[in-house]
């Protein structure tokens, strides 16, 4: 049957969406679902929405339960579509994979015509699409309504969905899935790191403290970072408007509302648009004087936690790091960490030690390429009482029955002198160690974690280290991305910032991130860290926020000069030049204006320009 034929919807959305899957050339009668996407592809997706299936899975399931499991079932897809977890009724979830309604599949409009997903992404609204408003004859047996999930700095997140079998009815689904969709919004707002205040409001006070409370979350200047649906609503924006300074929604000096935070009391405010709400105010981190703050990993492992859960902050690839080496903690096989210089694996094999049952036990790190060749094996294996000229009287237990109990960390063991490798081997096969100089053998008890940046195999392959020794040390391996690769570099630098600055609340704007990542970083972890360190301790007293200025100048001149190598007259100094020039005019001569947009520091700017002057 042909379009033309066919009873046409009477709702403008869809309508709407008929007309432009006639434009995509689809045609009703095809009964060939596609294919879902590869594993590998969907498990990518999976990885790069992490946050969003995490807060989102138990509450989907929670609302399926709410459905009493009736020929329903509650879908997740991401913002293009693509259906990344499904909660379902067992005999309508083998009906709906007939028609591809299951992870892996794609429900944009390009593929399946008319449906709730494609046409909800489309509108950026809640769309409802029942039976035979679908375009494709195939999914009309379907009644579908999803909603958008909006990010809590704006746009969309994602899809929540809810499909049924036609003939069935689900009283209240709409308002069922918008409260849904609330509650996975409300919580990816309570899980930003950012923000200084924030701030709760409802033209009905009785809804305050649950999902139904509109949150904006603030900077210390009143500048909004982060908001929910409900927030927009009373705002008069939508999802994909920019998110409005403080006074620009209420009537209020910002002075005097950060006065009120901490007192946890309501009072009314009163919005722009006339409107008259009940507000609560809070402080979103009360830092807490601490005489010398611990590593994050090491916090978390004292108050009963994951010693992962410092590391892990969205690098697909990290995280799948993680997920592995969780799985062998305490399992007594050893892991072997590769990566760049700086990357992070001490910190990655001390988050092992404390996520293992030998956390409480002795944590004992040696780093093979500091300890002279000659002294290692004293260093490692202890000696005896007068083995050799200089030893102690009394002899010497070594790092290896040191971590009796506990966790042994070999640092760069591609360093190991051959001969030593040998002596290693017999340890880790025999659980037991000869001290030089000794004839007994001691009893250990260790687990074992080893890193290098150099490539193992290779040395292997080399003759540079030991085949069986390789094969003893790699029970599991895990690479660590480098920084300059990683997906998380945002959220890392924030929580490197909230790591060294436990005392403060410091934002890191915008500029000073876009700066961070020009960055080409052979350091590495180490290397960021050392210059956030350096960029805290420029920061004034009153200061609340890490800008360009503060960072050191030699990471500021290349943002400069990169712009200045793609001028097309080849005279850089002249590009240069002018770039600086057309800044300062765009800013009317605010000079700490245009070094912010530059990222430099206003002395480098006026440096510039007097030497500018000087050629002039």
């Amino acid at each position: 049957m042909s379009l033309s034929n066919q009873a046409r919807p009477h709702h403008h959305q869809i309508r709407s969406s008929w007309s432009r899957c006639a434009d995509y050339g689809l045609v009703p009668e095809n009964a060939l679902a596609p294919e879902p996407v590869d594993r590998l592809l969907l498990s990518e997706r999976l990885e790069a929405n992490a946050r969003l299936v995490s807060f989102a899975q138990p509450i989907m399931e929670h609302l399926h339960e709410a459905l009493d499991h009736t020929s329903s079932m509650v879908l997740l897809a991401d913002r293009e579509g693509l259906i990344l977890r499904a909660v379902g009724d067992g005999s309508f979830v083998s009906r709906a994979q007939r028609v591809a309604l299951m992870p892996g599949a794609r429900w944009d409009e390009h593929e399946m015509g008319t449906n709730a997903i494609g046409t909800a992404i489309h509108e950026a609204c809640t769309v409802a699409v029942v039976g035979d408003e679908h375009f494709l004859e195939r999914n009309r047996f379907l009644t579908c309504i999803a909603t958008p999930i909006q990010a809590p700095t704006g746009g969309t997140l994602g899809i929540l969905d809810l499909s049924s079998d036609v003939r069935v009815s689900l009283p209240h689904a709409r308002a069922l899935l918008h409260s849904t969709a609330e509650m996975i919004e409300h919580r990816l707002l309570d899980s930003l790191g950012d923000g200084f205040l924030s701030l709760h409001f409802s033209t009905h006070p009785e809804v305050l403290g649950s999902p139904l409370e509109a949150i904006a979350l603030f900077d210390e200047n009143g500048r909004m970072l982060a908001c929910n649906r409900n927030a927009r609503q009373l705002f008069g924006s939508s999802p994909g408007d920019a998110l409005p300074l403080f006074e620009d929604c209420f009537s209020v000096d910002w002075r005097r509302l950060m006065s009120r935070a901490g007192n946890d009391d309501l009072f009314e405010l009163r919005c722009r648009q006339g409107r008259r709400v009940t507000a609560r105010v809070r402080f979103r981190q009360v830092p807490k004087p601490a005489p010398k703050p611990a590593r994050s990993t090491d916090r978390r492992a004292a108050a009963g936690g994951d010693g992962f859960d410092g590391l892990d902050h969205g690098d697909p690839r990290m995280r799948r790091a993680v997920d592995r080496a969780r799985r062998i903690a305490g399992r007594d096989i050893p892991l072997l960490i590769q990566g760049e210089t700086g990357s992070g694996k001490e910190w990655f094999a001390r988050a092992f030690h404390l996520s293992s049952p030998r956390r409480d036990a002795p944590w004992v790190a040696v780093n093979c390429a500091s300890i002279p060749a000659t002294l290692i094996e004293a260093e490692l294996f202890g000696y005896a009482p007068g083995a050799f000229t200089g030893a102690r009287s009394r002899g010497a237990r070594g790092k290896i029955q040191e971590a009796h109990g506990g966790t042994l960390f070999l640092d760069e063991i591609g360093d190991m002198p051959l001969a030593l490798q040998a002596v290693l081997l017999r340890v880790l096969e025999t659980r037991s160690v000869v001290p030089l100089g000794a004839s007994e053998e001691v009893a250990v008890d260790i687990g074992l974690v080893c890193a290098s940046h150099r490539p193992l195999q290779q040395m292997v392959a080399d003759g540079l280290f030991r085949a069986d020794l390789l094969f003893r040390l790699n029970g599991l391996t895990v690479w660590l991305p480098p920084l300059r690769e990683r997906a998380d570099f945002d959220d890392l630098v924030r929580h490197i910032v909230r790591d060294e600055s436990p005392l403060r609340t410091v934002r890191v704007v915008p500029e000073t991130l876009a700066v961070l990542r020009r960055q080409s970083w052979p350091g590495n972890l180490r290397q960021l860290r050392n210059l956030l360190r350096v960029a805290l301790a420029m920061l004034g007293a009153d200061e609340h926020e890490l800008r360009p200025g503060h960072l050191p100048e030699e990471c500021l001149e290349p943002a400069l000069q990169g712009v200045a190598d793609t001028a097309a007259t080849g005279d850089l100094r002249a590009a240069e030049l002018r770039m600086v020039r057309d800044c300062l005019a765009r800013h009317a001569g605010n000079v700490s204006a245009a070094a912010r947009e530059l990222g430099i520091t206003r002395t480098t700017l006026y440096r510039k320009l007097k030497l500018a002057e000087a050629g002039d």
